[in-house]
């Protein structure tokens, strides 16, 4: 929920943008949180709170005599549909980033998957040159997988989130 001190007040400036603001906001919680739940749940919100704010001055504030008694259907109708298309642009972008990090010791990495076949694609470059795995269960939804490789250690958990994998991996190098 960490990235509420951003899409707030960027929801706040863009609410007269109807269905785009949605946009703007999913994609900015999307690459600013780490973890897909938390994502979703910070564009719903400031999303909720700018429509909120686009639906009262569309009952109370604004009157367009052209629209007449349209303007509050419209204003609740765009509102829908442009928290929803926040959720859902936060979704795939949450899902679809991978966030690296590099530390003193290697790197950290962070990514979603679908199935063990695109985790394994996807850490092909890495896994080149590295002994057999080493399995260790932690229970019916995490798995940590540690491999030895020619300079560094690769050691991942898989945890299982929804229908797909939240895949954390560190890499320590082992030069001193």
């Amino acid at each position: 929920m960490k990235s509420l001190k951003y899409s707030i007040p960027l929801a706040l400036a863009i609410w007269w943008v109807p269905i785009i603001d949605g946009v703007i906001v999913g994609a900015v919680t999307g690459f600013s949180e780490r973890r897909r739940d938390s994502a979703i749940a910070s564009s719903f919100i400031a999303s909720l709170i700018a429509s909120s704010l686009y639906v009262y001055l569309a009952f109370k504030v604004l009157t367009v005599p052209l629209l007449g008694n349209l303007l509050p259907i419209l204003s609740i109708i765009f509102s829908i549909v442009g928290i929803a298309v926040s959720a859902l642009v936060s979704y795939v972008v949450s899902g679809r980033t991978a966030i690296s990090v590099v530390t003193p010791d290697g790197a950290e990495m962070e990514f979603y998957a679908n199935n063990n076949e695109e985790i394994e694609q996807r850490l092909s470059s890495l896994t080149n040159g590295c002994g057999d795995p080493s399995y260790n269960v932690i229970d019916e939804n995490n798995m940590e997988v540690t491999r030895e490789c020619n300079g560094y250690q690769l050691q991942y958990k898989v945890s299982k989130e929804g229908r797909g994998y939240r895949v954390n991996i560190k890499v320590k190098t082992k030069f001193n």
